[in-house]
């Protein structure tokens, strides 16, 4: 039965080449999509007992030929198929008879490789005996922006990649862990797994043609938010295993959260109002805009604190007033509000990350990230500096206007506002950080991607149970404020799962596998038809 199911899939396949083949001119577009969708779905047939999460077709292609045996000229082929098919789809090329007949010859001998059958004559007279010209690997260049790659191996020098937007005879070699330019990249390095996809950015290449990046991105279209990835800075550490206790833990006190909610509304109110706003009117509106969240949050059930509250409101809108009404125009800052936008989001491809900002110039030239909590009061004394968590959200959000708008850092002016002062504090871009920081995302994803790949119960309670408050504390912390207010915290979770029976742990273990599946597929995963990210292009979306 299995054998009867192949060859009729075979012979199919070959049919399509041979329709494609006799397409007339006007139809070569479509006759485009049949051959790509017979391609994906040849290199899915391949992978169907494997529990690989491949995020494009390019992946596909490195994947299922080297298991294949595929020369380094075959697999060119194929990626020569695949870069002209992508253009053609999107409508950034005419389709050519020759160049179709060309790459039906490459999928032609594809089939015939992995099934070890003979193409069928009246096919086979139809393919060119000459083939168009592929595509071949450009000059090397000085420097460039960004590169994507796939990754195959590695030794005690160099990372071992083929590029994916381009065709490379030989595999492209990385110089890593190289001091004041990469080396904060040393723990992805040591994770990395065959086929892997990489983002290079500001690219190094000497005269031997190898490969100096500033940044290795790993997994890129597996975006992580923004204010997820600077939550993971924390007091004692910042460890990856922190991004999972956040998305674990509840929301014990959800004040914090509605006091910021109605400070951004604040801020939405004195940047359009044509008048100055009234604040009982914009705590009406607060109250429209909110009022689950107001009547189910415990805190307010409480007269002293609930009065609290609403003076803490009160407080905010004078200090937002303050700062747009004054501190907006005073020499040197440069914010305009009749030409602002508010809450643009990104997507960032070049970083693997998203998020959205608070309030940012049009030609953004100057943005301002608002915060209503405390800042850092205690580490100097008599000084209110910003805290880690957010030093860090203002770096990455440079560094996405960077290298999603090509907005130089140096050029943007970065703001972080916190309303509770009030205090308009400008940020400094430090690269070096920022690298650290992206270094710290793809040990996210790595786990991520572990989690996923196995689909085990044994790994899964592994991973959450080492969330404990010892392994977490990277910086050693001790004393009060450790043992009263972060340790608790932590510990929490690992005391919460060593509570259930044998049979709720493994119902829990088995559900978080499953949507830590469904989420990395949802991020990463193709669509059939193209080889782009399921996600939106880099951009703002205002």
């Amino acid at each position: 039965m299995y054998f009867c199911c192949m060859e009729n899939e075979v012979n199919e396949s070959f049919e399509i080449l041979l329709a494609a083949c006799r397409t007339a001119n006007s139809n070569l577009a479509v006759a485009y999509k049949q051959l790509r969708d017979l391609l994906e779905r040849l290199c899915r047939a391949q992978m169907q007992d494997e529990s690989l999460q491949m995020t494009d077709l390019s992946a596909r292609i490195s994947f299922v030929s080297a298991r294949a045996g595929l020369t380094i000229v075959e697999q060119n082929r194929l990626h020569t198929f695949r870069l002209t098919s992508n253009a053609i789809l999107n409508r950034k090329e005419e389709p050519v008879r020759e160049k179709l007949l060309r790459d039906a010859k490459t999928l032609a001998f594809f089939i015939r490789k992995l099934y070890e059958v003979e193409i069928p004559g009246e096919l086979y007279h139809l393919l060119p005996r000459a083939d168009a010209t592929y595509l071949v690997a450009p000059p090397a260049k000085k420097r460039i922006e960004r590169m994507r790659v796939c990754y195959q191996y590695a030794d005690e020098q160099y990372l071992y990649v083929t590029p994916v937007d381009t065709i490379a005879d030989e595999y492209l070699r990385i110089r890593y862990n190289v001091p004041q330019i990469n080396e904060e990249f040393a723990q992805t390095c040591e994770i990395l797994w065959c086929h892997a996809q990489l983002n290079l950015l500001d690219v190094a290449i000497d005269e031997t043609g190898v490969l100096t990046p500033s940044f290795i991105v790993l997994e890129p279209d597996y975006l992580i938010d923004i204010s997820s990835l600077a939550e993971c800075f924390r007091d004692y550490g910042h460890h990856p295993a922190n991004y999972v206790l956040a998305r674990l833990q509840p929301i014990d006190n959800a004040r914090p959260l509605l006091l910021g909610n109605i400070a951004n509304l604040f801020l939405d109110e004195w940047i359009h109002a044509e008048n100055e706003p009234d604040y009982r009117e914009c705590m009406q509106k607060a109250f429209r805009r909110y009022p689950i969240e107001l009547a189910a949050c415990t805190d307010l059930r409480d007269r002293e604190k609930e009065r609290q509250f609403f003076d803490d409101c009160k407080l905010h809108f004078e200090h937002i007033r303050e700062v747009v009404t004054d501190t907006f125009r005073a020499p040197g800052y440069e914010l305009d509000k009749t030409d602002a936008v508010l809450e643009p989001s990104y997507i960032c491809e070049a970083l693997g990350l998203q998020g959205r900002l608070d309030y940012m110039q049009r030609d953004m030239s100057s943005f301002i990230e608002m915060k209503s909590g405390k800042a850092d009061e205690f580490s100097i004394r008599n000084k209110v500096e910003p805290k880690e968590n957010n030093k860090v959200q203002m770096l990455l959000y440079q560094a996405v206007l960077q290298y999603s708008m090509g907005m130089d850092h140096h050029r943007v002016k970065a703001y972080l506002l916190y309303t509770r002062y009030p205090l308009l504090y400008p940020a400094r871009p430090s690269w070096a950080m920022v690298r650290r920081i992206i270094n710290l995302r793809n040990r996210i994803v790595s786990d991520e991607y572990g989690i996923q790949l196995r689909n085990s119960v044994e790994y899964t309670a592994s991973k959450l149970q080492a969330i404990r408050s010892d392994i977490l504390n990277e910086r050693g912390l001790s004393g009060r404020f450790w043992e009263q207010y972060l340790r608790p915290s932590i510990d929490n979770l690992s005391q919460k799962l060593a509570s259930l029976t044998p049979l709720e742990q493994s119902y829990f273990y088995a559900l978080y596998n499953f949507i830590t599946k469904e989420l990395y597929t949802s991020k990463s995963e193709t669509s059939i038809t193209k080889d782009v990210p399921a996600q939106p292009p880099c951009g703002y979306l205002p």
